[in-house]
């Protein structure tokens, strides 16, 4: 079962859309779950509502990862501020180190580290006032992609106790990269483990640079190493900067949340 709703994030003065997941479960008696967050939450559960038209169907990969494994996830899609101005202050709490884009010279860091702050303080609680779900870091995931994959990395390193696991999908860090490692030194290991993903033919906003993503990656996969974050490297041959590339990953991640559980799909 999937719902919409609505909820004020205050520090960010705006109604954000959210798309529950919920399972199957006797209200007399229910299980608690886990919870796992997606950001871009538009593109997480229905094609018909994504930007794009193709969504990363993760309804289908939690139903089909419960039915083998046994471990229920609450799905919470949070839906991003629209438009290319919006997402981007919404989504990157660091400078832009580029001005290939006019647009960009507009960006406002404050924005997202305040959306941050109300997914952590806002979110978080309504989820586990309302629906049965497990309380604690040990007990949240969270996933993104691009742009989100930054935020992701932000909010676990900012707020060590928000998070167990994120999956950073096709992060755009090229775009922020200095101010974001020093961020992350200055840290230090937020004791969450990270799922990097990246693709081998992803290109940045059409252009042709099938190395962006991949050699930003590497050095993102580094400076984990160095500080010691436990994570996992996933390096498709054939995978592009899109929805359906990341669907394919999805129960991969889902595996290294729990790790002794592990099932793939062909």
């Amino acid at each position: 079962m999937i719902f919409k709703k609505k909820l004020y994030f205050p520090k960010s003065k705006r109604n954000v859309t959210l798309e529950i997941s919920l399972p199957h479960y006797d209200s007399k008696n229910p299980v608690f779950m886990d919870v796992l967050y997606f950001l871009d939450g538009q593109n997480a559960f229905k094609d018909s509502s994504a930007a794009f038209g193709r969504s990363i169907r993760a309804g289908k990969y939690l139903n089909l990862f419960s039915k083998h494994t046994h471990h229920q996830m609450l799905g919470v899609a949070v839906y991003n501020a629209g438009s290319d101005l919006g997402r981007t202050n919404e989504y990157l709490p660091f400078s832009i180190a580029t001005e290939e884009k006019t647009l960009w010279k507009e960006h406002q860091t404050q924005i997202s580290k305040n959306f941050c702050d109300d997914f952590v303080h806002t979110l978080f609680p309504y989820i586990e006032k309302n629906y049965p779900v497990l309380q604690g870091k040990k007990h949240r995931f969270l996933y993104g992609s691009s742009l989100a994959a930054v935020t992701a990395l932000y909010t676990s390193f900012q707020y060590p106790d928000s998070f167990q696991v994120i999956g950073a999908f096709s992060t755009a860090s090229f775009l922020c990269e200095k101010e974001l490692f020093d961020f992350m030194k200055e840290k230090g290991n937020p004791e969450s483990k990270v799922f990097l993903y990246v693709g081998l033919k992803e290109t940045s906003d059409g252009a042709f640079d099938e190395t962006l993503y991949y050699e930003s990656t590497l050095r993102l996969h580094r400076q984990l190493q160095q500080l010691n974050v436990k994570h996992r490297l996933v390096i498709s041959e054939n995978g592009t900067h899109c929805e359906a590339t990341w669907e394919r990953q999805l129960l991969d991640f889902f595996s290294f949340i729990y790790e002794e559980e592990i099932i793939y799909k062909n």
